[in-house]
């Protein structure tokens, strides 16, 4: 399986912030990174993997800005890497679930990196 390394993550985060704009730096630094990958090596489950990664990419906050952008990009290109691809294709519908991102269960981030349907909130 494949897992990405700490200047991986900077690359990505390099590319998002020339695509889309934002400020550099960090916030609470790279370091960050082994904690949440050691949590993603420990989770079974490629989709599950995926979803950890993704809320404790946003969670960390490891950049001054961009992390839910930076987040959703190195998900996306996480499960590419090992074999499968996200559902979803409505970039508004993604950016809007991102933001959210922090109300949602990891089990409700798994269905909706598989299925591409955001759980209905009340």
């Amino acid at each position: 399986m494949w897992y990405p390394d700490k200047d991986f993550v900077a690359w990505v985060h390099e590319v998002i912030l020339e695509r889309s704009g934002g400020f550099s730096g960090f916030e609470r630094g790279l370091d960050c990174f082994d904690a949440i990958l050691t949590n993603v090596k420990a989770t079974r489950g490629l989709y599950r993997k995926t979803a950890v990664l993704l809320r404790e990419m946003v969670t960390h906050r490891i950049f001054a800005d961009a992390n839910h952008r930076t987040a959703y990009e190195l998900a996306r290109v996480f499960l590419e890497m090992n074999g499968r691809k996200t559902k979803m294709t409505d970039s508004i519908k993604v950016f809007m679930f991102i933001k959210d991102i922090l109300n949602y269960e990891t089990a409700e981030i798994e269905e909706w990196l598989k299925h591409g349907k955001a759980p209905k909130r009340p």
